[in-house]
């Protein structure tokens, strides 16, 4: 009987966390996770990385939103911009492998509106999909996390698109709550998709890895 009291109290106390309000938005912390292997020696390219274009359709820090068994909603938000998040991975990941990193003006990714800024490549892109649907249930709570990038690289000694990707990737998981748990859901597919841009073998050559 006393395993039984036990249980149902277990039971109770899931139940009430689960369902506890938080108000407003809450904040997480997102960010691009780093490969485990180190990177090697120093590439002599430098890559220019042009601040990605939030095309979402939804408020610039705003990349989630999570639901509670009473119907609340809350957003789930970042602090800056969604496009500053995304663009400040790409960044990380370039260092990671050994790249030398410049920041340069914001590009329409067309050729013609490349500018040398003294790199041999540049990186822009769209953040199509950046979004965390944190579901609570009874036990548990059901994330979705969900990115979708298309990433141009260009050569602007030459005016001349080398690449365009789309990348993208997408994580089901149920977990029991906890902030943590939704910031590493959603960090863990950002940087799946992330990663998969230096998996062009085209890329890799023009980026020397």
């Amino acid at each position: 009987m006393n395993k039984i009291y036990r249980l149902m109290a277990l039971f109770l106390f899931v139940i009430m966390f689960s369902g506890c309000a938080e108000k407003g938005p809450i904040l997480l912390n997102i960010g691009y996770l780093e490969p485990e292997e180190k990177a090697g020696a120093a590439s002599a390219a430098a890559v220019g990385v042009s601040p990605l274009q939030d095309v979402r359709d939804k408020a610039a820090s705003v990349l989630g939103m999570r639901t509670i068994p009473n119907g609340q909603k809350n957003d789930l938000v970042v602090q800056g911009t969604v496009a500053e998040l995304a663009t400040a991975g790409l960044k990380k990941a370039l260092v990671s492998r050994g790249l030398s990193v410049k920041d340069v003006a914001s590009w329409d990714l067309s050729a013609e509106g490349m500018k040398a800024d003294g790199v041999s490549l540049i990186l822009g892109g769209e953040i199509k999909t950046l979004w965390l649907e944190s579901t609570a249930v009874p036990l548990k709570t059901h994330l979705q996390a969900s990115v979708q990038l298309r990433i141009v690289a260009g050569d602007p000694s030459e005016k001349k698109i080398i690449r365009t990707l789309e990348v993208s990737s997408k994580l089901d998981q149920d977990v029991l709550y906890s902030r943590e748990k939704l910031e590493n859901a959603l960090s863990e597919a950002l940087s799946s998709a992330i990663n998969q841009i230096f998996q062009d073998e085209n890329l890799k050559k023009r980026l020397q890895l």
